[in-house]
């Protein structure tokens, strides 16, 4: 059975120019690292902007100082051309490069557009405080956002910040009904759909 993709990165895919040189780039970058990029760099030009992307994400990682600013380049060119997912990526990159003010400002416009794990990475973000100073209110606000947006992890986290933070009687009671609420959807998407958008990001506080 093929894997699913996320929500938004299937619809990114659909949305692709030229899926399957795209495809045929993606298998090349595995065997032949620059001539996979030379080829992502031709469909760049050509308009993919999943192959802005995606050369972005293949150059920061990298850890070449060089190849990761040319890569940061490339993943603002595929968020100003629309890509969540290049946004997502930029927001990593800055994550990685402890630039804190930069992943969530990345964040902030992915929750203000309605992407449910930006909600949810934000909200993690400000509770836990290493990036960026810890808000605790905001924390909750983007979590109920991605809440509302079916984010599960959220209300997960949720729960745990219920039960850790100084919320009295309703916060625990909240605690417990976010942690019942959440088992029955959770155990689905987990068994069937794990790539789904509701648990992208998922991870222990």
């Amino acid at each position: 059975m093929a894997v699913r993709l996320g929500e938004n990165f299937q619809r990114e895919w659909d949305e692709e120019p030229f899926p399957g040189e795209l495809w045929d780039a993606q298998k090349l970058l595995k065997e032949n690292l620059a001539s996979g990029r030379a080829m992502l760099t031709d469909l760049a030009g050509r308009g993919s902007t999943l192959a802005k992307m995606y050369l972005g994400h293949s150059l920061v990682k990298s850890g070449e100082s060089s190849e990761v600013a040319l890569g940061e380049i490339w993943l603002i060119r595929s968020a100003k051309d629309g890509s969540v997912e290049g946004r997502f990526q930029l927001f990593v990159h800055y994550k990685r490069q402890q630039q804190g003010d930069k992943a969530v400002a990345e964040l902030e416009a992915l929750a203000d557009a309605g992407y449910a794990p930006a909600m949810y990475a934000l909200g993690l973000t400000l509770y836990r405080g290493k990036l960026v100073n810890q808000d605790i209110p905001e924390a909750v606000k983007y979590l109920n956002m991605a809440k509302g947006a079916g984010h599960l992890p959220a209300m997960g986290l949720m729960a745990w910040i219920y039960r850790k933070e100084d919320f009295g009687l309703s916060g625990r009671i909240a605690a417990h009904w976010n942690c019942l609420a959440k088992i029955p959807s959770l155990a689905w998407y987990l068994f069937q759909y794990p790539n789904s958008d509701r648990l992208r990001g998922m991870r222990l506080p």
